[in-house]
């Protein structure tokens, strides 16, 4: 890595940060249990990810994957329909394979998660009380007993990296667990 110029801020908050050095990616995470899923998720997907390259905690260094992201929150993507598709089978193909060992959050929990949520939005005036009210019973669809499945957990299109027609693998999986098939 002698030959970097630079270094590149990826994602940076109070609890951990992405660096990108040349084409290496530095996660720096306060919280090791979500690197230690992470690892494990990756291991254990049966879809292309990031080679992990070493671990020195609180440090991961993964290797960068070739192509571009499927897209960037908020512009338009310029991947192919066959990309799209592509990551579609992707998805697909770890909601099929076995469930990770550690265990997703319960309804329970997504439950009172919510309804503190709700609680935040109506007491601060973030919504009016009616609208709240009215997409959360709209939630209590989602909140019904299922049979989980292998989710990544924030499958997003900035996390999916795609060659042309191909995926060539999916970043971040601190968020990794048994959970309800998205719909």
């Amino acid at each position: 890595m002698a030959d970097v110029e630079k270094v590149k801020v990826v994602v940076a908050h109070h609890e951990c940060a992405t660096l990108r050095v040349g084409e290496v990616f530095l996660k720096i995470d306060a919280d090791q249990t979500r690197t230690d899923i992470e690892v494990e998720a990756m291991a254990m997907a049966p879809i292309p990810t990031p080679e992990v390259l070493w671990r020195k905690p609180p440090v991961l260094a993964l290797a960068a994957l070739p192509g571009t992201a499927l897209g960037r929150l908020g512009e338009p993507s310029t991947a192919s329909s066959e990309a799209w598709a592509a990551a579609g089978a992707t998805a697909r193909m770890l909601h099929d394979a076995p469930l990770p060992p550690w265990p997703g959050r319960s309804i329970d929990e997504i439950a009172s998660h919510l309804d503190g949520e709700c609680r935040w939005l109506v007491t601060h005036g973030g919504l009016p009380s009616d609208v709240v009210t009215r997409n959360r019973r709209v939630v209590e669809a989602a909140l019904r007993p299922w049979t989980p499945v292998f989710t990544h957990g924030d499958l997003q299109v900035a996390h999916v990296f795609v060659d042309g027609n191909e995926v060539t693998g999916v970043i971040d999986w601190t968020e990794a667990a048994p959970r309800r098939r998205p719909l």
